[in-house]
């Protein structure tokens, strides 16, 4: 993917991932390479928000109400984070 990620950018999961969450951190394998990924509290909430495609702007916004963080960090974070699963093949986006 060389399409950069902007607020208007829907994300989604990608087909083949296999998750579990233990202690509120997800865990998950990608059954194409078996390759395991381990994301934190905060990756883990977005990962459960984009169980449906949602745009990047729709995203910030519930972070900004779920956690304490400054909306240009908010921005920045998620999009770098996103941009980092669109390279691991995790996420596809539009």
């Amino acid at each position: 993917m060389t399409r950069e990620i902007s607020t208007q950018t829907t994300i989604q999961r990608q087909q083949g991932m296999i998750q579990a969450v233990i202690d509120g951190e997800t865990i998950m394998m990608n059954v194409e390479n078996g390759e395991y990924y381990g994301l934190d509290s905060i990756a883990s909430r977005i990962w459960e928000l984009i169980e449906t495609p949602q745009t990047v702007g729709a995203l910030k916004k519930q972070l900004l109400e779920e956690f304490a963080v400054d909306d240009a960090q908010c921005q920045n974070d998620v999009i770098q984070f996103l941009t980092e699963m669109g390279e691991k093949k995790i996420i596809t986006y539009s």
